[in-house]
C-alpha cells in the first residue's frame, strides 16, 4: 500500500496521553478509590464498594470506572425506569422492592459529583509534562510529514494541513502541542470572538472541509470547553476556573462515560458524522492507545473496514484488542504491542522515537528513510 500523508486519519485514546501524566481509565480506578477514602462519607464508600464487588462477580473481571458509574447513574435515574433499558428493568423486578431508596439516590449523586470533579482535576496537564509532549509529538508528526513530503516544513516543524485528528481524551495535550509548541495552530471548530477574546464553538464547522488548518475533533468534549451561563454557548478557554474576564460558566462540556444519551446532540453527533466520513474517504487509520470500548465508535470503524483499509493500533494489548473487536474483517490490521510516548527506564535512549519509527515502518510497509535515533528534519 502506497502511503500519502493526506490519506491518514489519526485517532488518539487515553493511552496517548498517559506518558504526559494523564491517567487512563484503568489507572483512574485505584486513584479514585484513594480519593474516596480520603474525601468521601462512609455511605458513599460503602455504596461504591458494593457496586464494584457485584459487578466483578457478574463480569468476572475488575470493573473500570465507566462500568461503576453507569450503575450509579442508573440509580440516580431510577425514577424514570425506561432510562435503565428494558432488559435491566426486567431483571431488576425483585431487587427493586428494597433498592434504591431516597438515601441511595442522594449518595449516588454525591459520588457522581466527586467522580466528575476528579476526572477534570486529573486531566489537567502537569507543568512538568510539556517538554515530553514537545519531544514525543514533534518526533511523531514530523516523521509522518517528512517521510512522504520532505518539503512540507515551516520553521523546524513539519505537517500536512489536510490532517484530521480525533481524540476521546478530555485533556489539552494535542492543542497545547499544535498551538503553543509547533506554533501552527489547530482548528478545534471554534471561531475567535475579538470582543470576548475567546473561541466560540460552532458545530456547523465540524462538517466543513478545506479550512487550511489541521482539524482536531474532541469526540467526548474537553476540559477547555466551558458553557457560558448567560448564552449557553460553548467557549474554548485553556485557563481553568469558574469565572474569567467577568463571565461565569456552569461547567465544562464533557461527555462522561455515564452520559451516553448526549451522543445524539451537537457537537457530539456532528463529530461522529465527521469521523464516519473521514474513515470512509481515507485508507490509513493510525490509532494510538485506544481500546475501542465505546460501541458507537467501534461500529463506525467496523462499518468502513475493507481490503482497502489499513488499521494500525499502538496499544499494550494491540493483538487482543484487534482480534476481539475486528477479527474476521478483510482489512489489513497492524498490531504494535507498544506503549506510546514513554522514555527508557534506564539510560538516555528515547524509547518514544523507537515506537514512532516502528509505526512508520508499519504504515509504509518498508524501512523508513529516517532511523529511529534520527530526529526527522528536511
Amino acid at each position: 500500500m502506497v502511503f500519502s500523508s493526506n490519506d491518514v486519519v489519526f485517532f488518539f485514546g487515553a493511552g496517548a496521553s498517559a506518558p504526559f501524566g494523564i491517567p487512563t481509565m484503568k489507572q483512574f480506578v485505584p486513584d479514585f478509590e484513594q480519593h474516596l477514602n480520603e474525601n468521601a462519607e462512609k455511605k458513599e464508600r460503602e455504596l461504591y464498594a458494593d457496586i464494584k464487588k457485584i459487578l466483578e462477580t457478574k463480569i468476572h473481571r475488575p470493573p473500570d470506572l465507566e462500568a461503576i458509574f453507569t450503575v450509579i447513574d442508573g440509580i440516580i435515574n431510577y425514577d424514570d425506569p425506561e432510562k435503565l433499558g428494558m432488559l435491566s428493568l426486567y431483571f431488576s423486578t425483585e431487587f427493586r422492592k428494597n433498592f434504591p431508596n431516597t438515601e441511595d439516590v442522594l449518595t449516588s449523586k454525591k459520588l457522581r459529583q466527586k467522580f466528575q470533579a476528579f476526572i477534570k482535576e486529573k486531566c489537567a496537564i502537569p507543568e512538568t509534562s510539556y517538554n515530553t509532549i514537545e519531544a514525543v509529538f514533534k518526533d511523531f508528526f514530523n516523521r509522518f510529514a517528512l517521510e512522504t513530503t520532505p518539503y512540507a516544513v515551516k520553521s523546524q516543524f513539519a505537517w500536512s494541513n489536510s490532517w484530521t485528528i480525533f481524540t476521546t481524551n478530555y485533556d489539552t495535550c494535542l492543542e497545547s502541542y499544535w498551538c503553543e509548541i509547533a506554533g501552527s495552530g489547530v482548528d478545534t471548530n471554534t471561531d475567535w470572538d475579538a470582543q470576548r477574546k475567546a473561541g466560540i464553538l460552532h458545530p456547523q464547522k465540524i462538517l466543513q472541509k478545506g479550512t487550511g488548518e489541521i482539524k482536531l475533533f474532541k469526540l467526548h468534549g474537553s476540559i477547555s470547553w466551558h458553557i457560558d451561563e448567560k448564552t449557553n454557548e460553548v467557549i474554548e478557554l485553556m485557563e481553568r476556573g469558574s469565572s474569567l474576564m467577568g463571565r461565569k460558566y456552569i461547567g465544562e462540556l464533557m461527555l462522561y462515560p455515564i452520559a451516553e444519551k448526549q451522543l445524539y446532540v451537537d457537537p457530539y453527533i456532528s463529530m461522529l458524522l465527521r469521523l464516519n466520513r473521514e474513515l470512509e474517504e481515507k485508507n490509513i487509520w493510525v490509532v494510538i492507545g485506544y481500546s475501542f470500548n465505546d460501541p458507537v465508535i467501534q461500529e463506525i470503524f467496523l462499518k468502513h473496514l475493507s481490503e482497502k483499509k489499513h488499521l494500525i493500533l499502538v496499544h499494550p494489548d494491540a493483538n487482543e484488542v484487534l482480534n476481539r473487536k475486528f477479527g474476521g474483517t478483510n482489512a489489513k490490521l497492524g498490531a504494535l504491542k507498544k506503549r506510546f510516548g514513554l522514555l527508557e527506564a534506564e539510560g538516555m535512549n528515547e524509547l518514544y522515537s523507537k515506537v514512532n519509527h516502528q509505526i512508520m515502518h508499519e504504515v509504509l510497509g518498508r524501512d523508513p528513510r529516517f532511523k529511529w535515533h534520527e530526529f526527522p528534519k528536511p
